[in-house]
């Protein structure tokens, strides 16, 4: 592709891309791929063994994510410029990137201006998931230089313009985006070209709050796209996690899908920030998921009163102001409920009925203040 007199940028291929976030193409957890922020020191060896044989480019962001510069030699094996970042080359090249490499930075801006449409695409996602002030400037002096529409999905009939998505997934990730002025959000082309500028991005940083190994390891995960390491931090009960947490909350624009519920069947960064605020003793957002119970997304808010775990969250689940014959949620609240104490009187797969919501009401009124609770395993 040209740098110059290029008005329309036409997909003539199908391609996967991310789409409102980082986080859309880091799927899954740590605890899931055994690449959780270790509690001592980090298994190099272990992290580089799984590099190596791994298909899965979420290894190679995790490992790079964990590890840091112990891995870039093992990066420069599997780094394969041109190639989508949801390929292991890919990843590879990108994490590179992101840990600093100004060579493979180099190479994506070279594929960013250079080699058709194909290979534009892929290294603005890669240079998303890169997230510094020199990728961010890359991306928008690209777009001031091709002022057209990105037109994606063609092939399949449903034409979309993909410029929209990048501004959104670059306000995911730097704390100054041009898209909000006196409470109202905004964020045109020419918003982001003028900002691009006049401004400094300044990319989202969390890791550098904590001395702890651990925490830095779990902030690390959340700057390379992984939002389930916000409730792992909150976890911790660190204070000093507050402010960042709060500032990623009010990053972003709005959610702008069903009306409803920000989240009726899926998590998104809304549901960890407000879960980890909680888990860190902010009352107005546990208010928040008690109140979630009660609406469509009660499976959600009962998954985020299991993550927060311990006496009042039992309370809130026991108290809701839910039809106690309901079966659907009831279903949702034995399951949850049974991991959440030792001992419980009922196992998980109990019937969904009004009798057995009051059974378990009996036994929380006699057992509250003497419960054995069980905190959930990290997920990152």
């Amino acid at each position: 592709m040209k740098p110059s007199g290029l008005g329309l940028i036409r997909a003539s291929i199908q391609i996967t891309i991310l789409a409102v976030s980082i986080a859309a193409v880091l799927l899954g957890t740590g605890q899931a791929f055994g690449q959780q922020c270790p509690r001592g020191p980090i298994d190099v060896a272990g992290l580089t063994a799984r590099m190596e044989a791994t298909k899965d480019p979420n290894v190679v962001f995790r490992s790079a994510a964990i590890a840091g510069q112990a891995v870039v030699p093992t990066l420069r094996k599997l780094s394969i410029p041109e190639m989508s970042s949801e390929t292991v080359g890919g990843a590879a090249q990108a994490s590179l990137a992101k840990l600093g490499d100004e060579g493979t930075l180099a190479e994506l801006e070279s594929e960013l201006n250079g080699n058709g449409f194909r290979y534009s695409v892929w290294a603005i996602n890669k240079l998303l998931i890169v997230n510094n002030p020199r990728s961010i400037s890359m991306i928008l002096g690209f777009l001031d230089a091709h002022p057209g529409p990105i037109m994606l999905g063609c092939a399949t009939d449903a034409c979309y313009d993909y410029v929209p998505q990048i501004f959104k997934a670059i306000a995911d990730v730097v704390e100054n985006a041009p898209i909000k002025t006196k409470g109202k959000y905004r964020g045109s082309r020419e918003d982001w070209v003028n900002w691009w500028k006049q401004a400094k991005p300044i990319p989202f940083s969390i890791s550098g709050d904590f001395q702890d190994p651990y925490m830095q390891c779990l902030g690390r995960k959340v700057e390379w796209g992984f939002d389930m390491a916000i409730v792992d931090l909150g976890a911790k009960g660190d204070q000093r996690a507050v402010p960042g947490i709060k500032k990623l909350g009010t990053m972003g624009y709005p959610y702008g899908g069903y009306v409803g519920t920000k989240a009726p069947f899926i998590w998104l960064r809304h549901d960890y920030v407000e879960t980890a605020l909680a888990e860190l003793g902010d009352a107005n957002e546990f208010a928040i998921v008690v109140h979630e119970l009660q609406t469509n997304a009660f499976q959600t808010a009962i998954l985020k009163m299991q993550v927060v775990g311990g006496k009042k969250a039992v309370s809130a689940l026991l108290e809701a102001s839910v039809n106690p014959a309901y079966a659907m949620f009831n279903q949702a609240l034995f399951k949850s409920l049974s991991q959440m104490v030792q001992d419980p009187p009922l196992p998980p797969n109990a019937d969904p009925t009004a009798e057995n919501v009051h059974k378990w009401q009996a036994w929380w009124a006699k057992n509250k203040d003497t419960a054995r609770f069980v905190k959930m395993p990290a997920y990152e």
